[in-house]
């Protein structure tokens, strides 16, 4: 038991900003999985995919409205719902039915490079390096696409992804699933497939979400973290002692702060112009009253 505590004080420690030793060779494989939607990143990831794909024509005017819709309900009531996600994954599998998968994956790629990783939360980046130095592997496991994934995690130099799998034959999408969506129950049974063929001690390793969702995740390693938690996660967190970190705060302080900012430049501007305005009316006026 004092040995447990000991661990969790270290854990503790870690997660809150702390570095640790690399661990060394012989110690058991530990790991550190991270959900990716309102966990790492603001809303949702698909959202600008689906945009992309309007853009280049793959969605209807319908398809983007509707996930546009989903995604205003998804900020607001902060869970991913069973319609809007069944929604959200039948109209991409029908959009990418019959098209090439590197055609489709270098159109996730430019929207990944571009829009997702600048809204990363800042502090989420950093703890999934400081868990690769402490000598981790570092997995995003979501409910997105695998090949949309695995594009972030080769940016932020991770050891992979979970995530769910469109089947693929002879090249390109069939509009099918490879087996079930990577949600729930489906991903915490993915992740412990996963720790069993790399060797991976769970009880050592960490878990990050935002969602009730994601408790069979949670649940099974630990050290368990509700980063940026909903009202149903917040209370499990808080009643079994878990770590809590909520960094939705500092981003919209800096979100007022930089709207604030370019407010302030833009009124200095026109406060400048009209300035410079009068000051030449003025001078004009002097200038023609002489003559």
């Amino acid at each position: 038991m004092a040995k447990r505590r000991e661990r969790q004080a270290e854990a503790d420690a870690e997660v809150r900003g702390e570095e640790h030793e690399p661990a060394r060779a012989d110690a058991p494989r530990e790991a550190a999985f991270f959900d990716l939607d309102k966990t790492l990143l603001p809303g949702s990831s698909l959202f600008p995919l689906a945009r992309e794909m309007y853009r280049r024509k793959v969605f209807t005017a319908r398809d983007i409205a509707r996930m546009a819709a989903d995604q205003f309900a998804f900020r607001a009531v902060g869970t991913e719902g069973e319609g809007r996600t069944s929604r959200a994954r039948d109209a991409s599998l029908e959009a990418i039915r019959g098209r090439p998968r590197d055609e489709v994956v270098e159109m996730g790629r430019s929207v990944a490079e571009e829009e997702l990783l600048p809204r990363l939360y800042p502090q989420g980046v950093d703890l999934l390096g400081r868990h690769k130095r402490a000598g981790r592997e570092v997995y995003i496991c979501s409910s997105s696409p695998e090949d949309y994934l695995a594009i972030l995690a080769e940016e932020l130099g991770l050891d992979g992804v979970i995530g769910t799998r469109a089947e693929v034959v002879e090249g390109c999408y069939t509009g099918r699933l490879d087996g079930a969506m990577c949600h729930g129950p489906e991903k915490a049974r993915r992740v412990g497939e996963l720790a069993a063929e790399r060797g991976i001690d769970l009880d050592r390793s960490y878990a990050y979400s935002d969602s009730i969702n994601d408790l069979p995740l949670l649940e099974m390693v630990g050290n368990p973290v509700a980063m940026n938690p909903d009202h149903a996660l917040r209370q499990v967190a808080r009643q079994r002692g878990w770590i809590r970190l909520d960094y939705r705060m500092a981003r919209r302080r800096t979100l007022l702060a930089s709207a604030a900012g370019g407010v302030a430049a833009t009124a200095g501007a026109v406060g400048y112009g009209l300035g410079y305005w009068a000051g030449r009316s003025r001078t004009r006026t002097r200038v023609l009253g002489s003559i």
